[in-house]
């Protein structure tokens, strides 16, 4: 997964230059790609905000420090899934974007996990603050799981399948396929990462909301979103991406 999702922080607020600051995760590429400034959701973000003459300026760092930042108002805004975890807050009319969560295994292995209850018996690696962030029943069935750990770095979480230390990975299957294509252009000669993967469709896909402190800068956002919707520019960054990580996973 969600991976949320999502630092270095210090207090910027809405000023006359109309610059504002997005908290993010660190590790949840495609969507951030946090070396390069960019991704699916950076490049939405900074689109819509750009159609109201606004700059952006992001700010990252581990989920719980930038939803940490957020509540002491050190950024502008978020993307959030759940929305009782702001309820003060105001949410994008649309999702900004859509996580799609997986029980992700190595083929080979047969595993049947067709129920979020049926991870129990595995060695779970999952994204950071997944517990918090996914709905039930996986909070529940993530405590009673002997072995399990959450990661930082999503990258660790699909070397440690491969590699056997965890047999069950709870994670977006988008930044997935990001991480295996990166690990198999650094390991081109290796069998390791080559290995086949089974998806188990178990849970909800996820819609994460552009959240703000500041009702204005939420309606700024709603109405360039829509601008870029309507414009075609959304469609554009959504297929640049797709047609980039298609192309690194045949290499």
């Amino acid at each position: 997964m969600i991976r949320l999702l999502l630092l270095l922080v210090w207090p910027l607020t809405l000023l006359a230059d109309q610059t504002i600051t997005l908290g993010s995760g660190i590790s949840m590429p495609p969507y951030v790609i946090a070396d390069k400034d960019r991704g699916i959701v950076v490049d939405v973000f900074r689109a819509a905000l750009a159609e109201e003459n606004i700059q952006v300026v992001l700010r990252y760092g581990d989920n719980d420090k930038v939803l940490q930042a957020f509540m002491d108002k050190s950024v502008d805004a978020v993307f959030v899934g759940k929305a009782e975890q702001f309820p003060a807050a105001y949410f994008s009319a649309l999702p900004l974007i859509v996580f799609h969560n997986q029980a992700i295994t190595l083929r080979a292995d047969n595993y049947t996990i067709d129920t979020v209850e049926a991870l129990q018996p595995y060695r779970l690696g999952a994204f950071r603050l997944a517990t918090k962030l996914m709905p039930e029943p996986y909070p529940e069935v993530a405590a009673a799981i002997t072995d399990y750990r959450e990661y930082t770095l999503q990258v660790e979480q699909v070397q440690d399948l491969f590699r056997r230390e965890r047999q069950v990975l709870v994670m977006d299957r988008t930044i997935f396929r990001y991480f295996l294509s990166q690990l198999r252009r650094q390991n081109p000669a290796s069998e390791l990462y080559r290995q086949e993967q089974q998806y188990h469709d178990i849970f909800a896909r996820s819609q994460y909301y552009a959240v703000f402190h500041s009702e204005m800068l939420r309606d700024s956002f709603d109405r360039g979103f829509q601008k870029i919707r309507d414009n075609g520019r959304y469609e554009r960054i959504l297929t640049v991406y797709q047609a980039l990580l298609s192309d690194y996973l045949f290499r």
